[in-house]
């Protein structure tokens, strides 16, 4: 029985530091997929291929993030977090079951988005960009816009229909600002649909979060979940009730 049971929390203990080897990779393959569309061009060559790559790179942290919430349970410690009493957390894990339930949208990206609601590929549309400064001076991130129209109607939805418990829902807009979303809108004399905020900078919050809470649980077996461990336990949040905003044309080939 005693084996039996060690064995038990053996495998929890490795299901939990596999789930943290996957968001260490999740977030390279992102960080990869980004550049390469943007730095190398792919964008502009082969659109289809630059936004797939990033959409599966972002999909891979969002899930990632979930089999960490999944494992901790699963390893016994599921009370040394309360995700989804943590706006930083439960944001992420919203944002990742909306896409896994295909809920409003599954929360588009800015290039999705773009592909499904432009009058045409290839001309010019106006979106307000809402990103989040990080506190450290000259700190920033890549970006990836998720689409306001999209996590509104989530924010939105019955709780039957959303799972989403109303509180959850209210802490998780207070914690990016949406009650500002309009008036940038309309300081730029656009619809409130054409807001996109930047997931980047709630992916960092979320790993600053949780990773110095984790990090006695986890062995690290890669260069890569070496490096996350360290990064995500020093660096300073980005301040979310803060936002900076610009608007212009965005237009992506055929």
């Amino acid at each position: 029985m005693i084996i039996h049971l060690k064995l038990a929390i053996r495998t929890s203990m490795n299901q939990l530091s596999d789930a943290f080897e996957d968001l260490s990779h999740a977030l390279r393959v992102l960080l990869e997929a980004n550049a390469r569309a943007h730095g190398g061009g792919l964008l502009e060559i082969d659109r289809a291929e630059a936004v797939g790559n990033i959409e599966m790179g972002l999909g891979a942290v969002f899930n990632s993030f979930h089999s960490l919430y999944d494992a901790l349970d699963k390893a016994g410690q599921g009370k040394l977090i309360d995700w989804y009493g943590t706006p930083q957390l439960s944001t992420i894990l919203v944002l990742r079951n909306a896409r896994h339930h295909n809920q409003a949208r599954k929360i588009r990206t800015i290039y999705s988005y773009y592909v499904q609601e432009a009058e045409k590929i290839g001309r010019m549309e106006m979106y307000v960009l809402v990103d989040f400064p990080a506190e450290e001076e000259g700190a920033d991130t890549f970006d990836v816009y998720l689409s306001w129209a999209d996590l509104r109607i989530l924010l939105a939805m019955p709780e039957q229909q959303s799972r989403l418990r109303e509180a959850v829902a209210q802490s998780i807009g207070a914690y990016i600002g949406v009650e500002k979303f309009k008036g940038y809108a309309q300081h730029f004399q656009l619809e409130e649909d054409r807001v996109f905020f930047n997931v980047v900078p709630l992916l960092v919050n979320a790993a600053i979060e949780l990773i110095p809470r984790i990090k006695h649980l986890v062995r690290p077996r890669s260069t890569e979940s070496e490096v996350v461990l360290r990064l995500f336990d020093h660096i300073l949040p980005a301040k979310t009730s803060e936002h900076e905003v610009s608007c212009g044309p965005i237009a992506y080939v055929d």
